[in-house]
């Protein structure tokens, strides 16, 4: 093939977004509005909401790598098979984790626990292979420039419609704001979302190619590990993975607290905040390629980590200027949408690397890690927020907000991924600059 352009044409590049984008009209939901369901719709405690976040988190550790090994062992060419197969479990699963049975106050607890380890198991299973299935379509550096960012439109695209039309939804189809009925409106709007992203998922499947699958590779667990190991860059891409998802979890979970405990706002108010998220990260993840022709790969999520750190200051010292806010917000989420497919692109390079270092292929392994951490990340994120709320007594049905509060709500909203940044910034500068990476810049 002459050319990446009639190698992946745009219809397969979109194809390859609706993975991102069937993803996040479930799973979207979950880091945007699982914690404030849990709290305000179905009424578990915050503190019990914690715990929940974290445990399933620890189950799910068994199936990435589970999962990963699977498709090493049986090859590229099963990948498609799995996303197809799966398609309709990851939407019923979706659907059942914002199911608010009338159960006694432990059973709630216990099913909500249930349905969200039941998701993050078949999230795993769904979501490795797709992440593998982007090293398999094309190996050129602008060609998985280009996948990554149509990957994070179609997660952005997913946001947008949570983001957007969440609160409107759950209230409309239940036809009022009582508890029971926001409980009735949200499960039938999560029943629309299942059936889109079981869809979507089905879609990915069947269109896009795999022209460089991997074959069948029988070696150990220990082995492949011990290859993984030993590459700098898979852990380096692993490490800022999961202070990327630490900033998000903590921006999509606390936006709606935040909206109206700190700006003094309503849940609608939540909503805009997420849109605008979700919108800055669309036109973020379309400038992406543009640059990275400037600034390479490594240059360009060093120079949006900065500015990250600039508009987290700028959000801290706004007080109660709205306009001010909302321009360091949008600079804020711009240079995160920026930022997104970057780290992707990373860990594909990572991959490479582990190709050319050892003959033990390691592809499904290393995506399957990847995305573990990027779920270890939230779990430990929502767990951390969970507990901001109970240090500062947040309750759903109580209006009156104490200073306390607005205090832990600022260290889960700002403080807390601006400490994940700056850190992020100190992975980007131990990257390695010579060799292979050269190959990551070129566009």
């Amino acid at each position: 093939m002459s050319s990446i352009t009639s190698e992946v044409s745009l219809r397969e590049k979109v194809a390859y977004g609706c993975g991102d984008l069937a993803s996040n009209l479930m799973w979207g939901m979950t880091s945007s509005y699982l914690m404030y369901y849990y709290t305000d719709i179905y009424g578990l405690p915050v503190a019990a909401v914690g715990w929940i976040l974290l445990v399933a988190r620890v189950f799910d550790a068994l199936c990435d790598p589970a999962i990963g090994y699977v498709i090493d062992r049986q090859g590229g060419r099963i990948v498609p098979r799995l996303i197809r197969s799966l398609a309709l479990p990851f939407g019923v699963a979706g659907f059942m984790c914002f199911l608010p049975l009338p159960l006694s106050p432990d059973g709630k607890i216990l099913w909500a626990l249930l349905t969200y380890i039941v998701l993050g198991a078949i999230y795993s299973c769904i979501n490795t292979p797709y992440g593998a299935l982007g090293t398999m379509i094309t190996r050129q550096a602008h060609g998985r420039v280009g996948l990554n960012a149509f990957r994070m439109m179609g997660c952005q695209s997913g946001q947008f419609i949570v983001s957007l039309f969440t609160i409107p939804a759950i209230t409309w189809l239940g036809g009022g704001t009582g508890m029971m009925q926001r409980q009735h409106g949200m499960a039938l709007y999560a029943l629309g979302l299942a059936m889109a992203a079981t869809i979507l998922w089905r879609y990915v499947g069947r269109s896009c190619m795999t022209r460089y699958p991997p074959p069948p590779a029988r070696h150990s667990p220990v082995e492949v590990l011990r290859a993984l190991a030993r590459n700098r860059c898979w852990w380096l891409c692993n490490a800022l993975v999961f202070l990327q998802f630490s900033g998000l979890a903590a921006l999509y979970g606390f936006a709606l607290y935040y909206a109206r405990v700190v700006l003094g706002g309503t849940e609608e108010m939540g909503g805009i905040l997420l849109t605008v998220a979700t919108l800055m990260g669309f036109a973020g993840a379309i400038i992406c390629p543009h640059v990275v022709r400037r600034l390479g790969v490594i240059g360009g999520a060093t120079v949006c980590a900065l500015i990250q750190v600039m508009a987290y200051l700028l959000v801290a010292s706004a007080g109660g200027s709205l306009p001010f806010f909302f321009a360091a917000f949008a600079m804020l989420t711009l240079a995160q949408g920026v930022t997104s497919p970057l780290y992707y692109v990373l860990l594909a390079h990572g991959i490479d690397v582990s190709r050319m270092m050892s003959p033990v292929n390691t592809a499904g392994m290393a995506c399957s890690i990847n995305t573990l951490v990027t779920k270890v990340s939230m779990g430990v994120t929502g767990f951390i927020l969970a507990a901001f709320l109970a240090y500062g007594h947040y309750a759903g049905d109580v209006h009156t907000v104490s200073p306390g509060l607005k205090h832990w709500i600022m260290a889960g909203f700002v403080w807390l991924p601006l400490g994940a940044v700056a850190l992020q910034i100190v992975f980007l500068a131990l990257w390695p600059r010579r060799g292979t990476v050269a190959s990551m810049t070129e566009c």
